[in-house]
């Protein structure tokens, strides 16, 4: 069975273009995506087949802004017809629409496109009075495309429940969840050193300020703890404004690294005390997995994916508030070997349920059940 894949972008390390490599890596399968940075992504991409899209005549303009952006991204995948597949397999918007012209497509959805369902009203609040508008009809115009070729796509996989609700409700489609796995032999724990870590790409929707806020709150009692955020940044205006506005609330307590090695970022779970994860209703997440891969629990917010992996007070603690992420952070740094036994139970938890072995198995029968049809 020949399967073919296609991706807007592949330019971290992030959870999205790992399941894009794992996929590629089982079945050998081509990439046809519009951006490959081999710098900022997994180094294994460079023994796989990429087709990197020669520039349209957008993306040589010299200051491109994300409204031009996507709608290059748009045309491609709209217009784009494929020869010599079995099945294609799509991820990230707007990917899907390569389902106009070609079939049978596979839709891999981490989760429909945030900015026009679900965090709309969120964004568009952010935005400036000439802003607006220019916001609201390029997702007039993603909506009536997308309304065009999702209902023709045969068959779509989902991260998470959350994800699944999204899929439902904004578009209209039922859809299988597909939980990504974890490398557990990637990571390690070297010990519980005195500082907790929130890894994650900067962007405002991480909302870095609650955990920030919660850690002010534990560390004016204990103050020889510290705390360590990293991700990736990206060289949009929002996300360089969201990183500054996060450096003015940082105390010598509190670091910022960006752009980190995944060397770096395994050594930092490896040696945190525990994990904290506050996005904003995330999708799915990989990172409290990742923490329990790494034998530490994870304290994340109520809400999302992290309802979905964490269980409550076994392997991390689901919380409601600042001041109630502020206790559980004192009630393990109080309790180290309850903090150890959670990362345990964690990490048993990833290496049973959270495998690729799984995830790769019932990928292929379904690309192979299409393939037939």
């Amino acid at each position: 069975m020949k399967l073919v894949l296609v991706t807007p972008f592949l330019e971290s390390t992030g959870g999205l273009d790992r399941v894009v490599l794992k996929i590629a890596q089982h079945f050998d399968a081509k990439i046809h995506c519009l951006n490959h940075s081999p710098e900022k992504t997994f180094p294994e991409f460079k023994n796989l087949n990429i087709e990197v899209a020669k520039p349209g005549l957008l993306r040589k303009i010299p200051v491109m802004n994300r409204v031009t952006s996507a709608i290059e991204a748009g045309s491609y995948f709209y217009n784009l017809k494929l020869e010599d597949f079995d099945v294609i397999n799509a991820h990230q918007t707007p990917s899907e629409w390569i389902r106009n012209k070609n079939s049978p497509v596979i839709w891999y959805c981490h989760t429909p496109n945030r900015e026009a369902f679900d965090l709309y009203n969120w964004r568009m609040k952010r935005r400036n009075l000439l802003q607006k508008p220019i916001f609201w009809a390029s997702i007039q115009a993603f909506k009536f495309f997308e309304s065009r070729t999702v209902p023709n796509i045969e068959y779509i996989f989902t991260n998470s429940k959350n994800s699944q609700k999204r899929i439902s409700r904004y578009l209209q489609r039922s859809s299988e969840v597909l939980h990504p796995g974890i490398e557990t032999n990637n990571f390690s724990c070297k010990g519980y050193e005195k500082f907790f870590f929130y890894p994650s790409r900067i962007a405002p929707e991480k909302d870095f300020e609650h955990a920030i806020k919660a850690f002010k709150i534990f560390s004016s009692r204990f103050k020889d703890w510290k705390f360590i955020i990293a991700g990736s940044l990206s060289n949009r205006s929002d996300h360089q404004n969201y990183f500054k506005k996060l450096k003015s609330l940082c105390t010598p307590q509190i670091t910022i690294e960006t752009n980190v090695t995944e060397e770096r970022l395994l050594d930092l779970y490896s040696r945190c005390y525990a994990v904290l994860f506050t996005p904003v209703d995330e999708d799915y997440g990989l990172v409290p997995l990742e923490a329990m891969a790494s034998s530490k629990p994870c304290i994340a917010k109520n809400e999302g994916g992290p309802t979905e992996t964490i269980l409550n007070n076994k392997d991390g603690f689901l919380v409601s508030s600042i001041w109630d992420m502020a206790g559980k952070m004192e009630w393990l740094a109080n309790n180290q070997d309850r903090c150890e036994e959670m990362g345990k139970y964690g990490r048993r938890k990833v290496q049973r349920d959270f495998t690729w072995e799984i995830f790769l198995k019932r990928f292929e029968e379904m690309a192979r059940e299409l393939s037939r049809s």
